[in-house]
């Protein structure tokens, strides 16, 4: 008995015990075996089967998957590459060959056969998606957008798409376009917190800090972990003079990254605002103490202590 796999999975293998001969028995249950995520037992019956049905390129793209999830990879990407040498028209085999390429960053190459697989089959959403997204990584917004847009009529709920269509609008300063992606995805997924992140960055940079401020505290309301935003909220206050609540965000990011010396520095500055002096020059010993990651002079910092001390 092996250990996890249903009985309908076993009885079908004592069959094929009892009749190995019946290759289509022996089929079915390399396909189960796959299925049902055993993939060195299944990989032992394709490779029978191989050696009989050497040009079924069925088997061959099954193996490929198989050793992917062996991750295995060179042979997998032969065991692909032999399936389109058999049937070069099966849009799945260049899929899963573009996407194993995609992940050994031989960037080129997986292009060409996500390129294929749209060309074999348009409907193809996640070719369009991945295509357009290596697009994006290279810079090429007007191809990532011409792809993502396809992407999106193709499957109009893919959060991903929308995002990244977004971002690629935002690039080209097509801003109102990027707004409504983003918009979107909040409807698609109302906690996607990148999402409510970049639109406050888009009404920051247009000097609506309010507007701004209510996206970047849904952020934190979503991800309360999000360093960036609070950073710029903590900005935001001190700008507007609102030093406690500047210091609440700084303390929020510090429980998180204790050792970050700048946010110690900058709770100093509002410390030292408040006339707290005290506080201040904790923190300013703070960041001392992690003085390896500071960005201001260790000299003006020790100045700082000295002058405080004073008062």
């Amino acid at each position: 008995m092996i250990e996890n796999m249903p009985a309908e999975l076993e009885e079908l293998g004592i069959k094929v015990k009892q009749e190995p001969s019946n290759l289509k028995l022996r089929r079915s249950y390399a396909d189960a075996l796959l299925e049902n995520n055993f993939p060195e037992l299944s990989l032992n019956e394709y490779k029978y089967l191989m050696g009989i049905f050497s040009n079924d390129p069925v088997i061959h793209f099954n193996v490929g998957v198989i050793y992917e999830k062996l991750e295995n990879i060179e042979l997998a990407e032969k065991s692909y590459r032999k399936a389109i040498e058999i049937s070069p028209n099966d849009p799945d085999f260049h899929y899963n060959l573009a996407f194993l390429l995609d992940q050994k960053k031989q960037i080129d190459e997986a292009i060409q056969e996500y390129l294929k697989t749209i060309k074999l089959n348009y409907d193809d959403e996640n070719a369009h998606f991945n295509l357009a997204y290596l697009y994006a990584k290279q810079n090429k917004s007007v191809d990532a957008i011409r792809l993502f847009e396809i992407a999106v009529k193709l499957k109009p709920d893919d959060v991903y798409a929308h995002f990244h269509l977004g971002n690629e609008y935002s690039k080209i300063d097509q801003i109102q376009k990027a707004l409504d992606e983003y918009q979107k995805v909040i409807q698609l997924s109302p906690d996607y917190s990148w999402a409510y992140y970049n639109i406050a960055c888009i009404l920051y940079e247009q000097c609506k800090i309010d507007e701004a401020v209510c996206y970047f505290k849904k952020t934190i309301d979503v991800n309360p972990k999000d360093i960036d935003a609070l950073k710029t909220l903590a900005n935001i206050m001190i700008a507007q003079k609102e030093y406690t609540l500047a210091l609440n965000y700084f303390e929020a990011i510090i429980v998180q990254e204790p050792n970050n010396s700048d946010i110690h520095y900058n709770a100093a500055q509002v410390y030292k605002s408040l006339n707290e002096f005290d506080d201040a020059i904790f923190h300013l010993e703070k960041a001392l103490e992690f003085k390896e990651n500071l960005s201001i002079s260790v000299i003006q910092i020790i100045s700082e202590i000295k002058d405080l001390e004073k008062k």
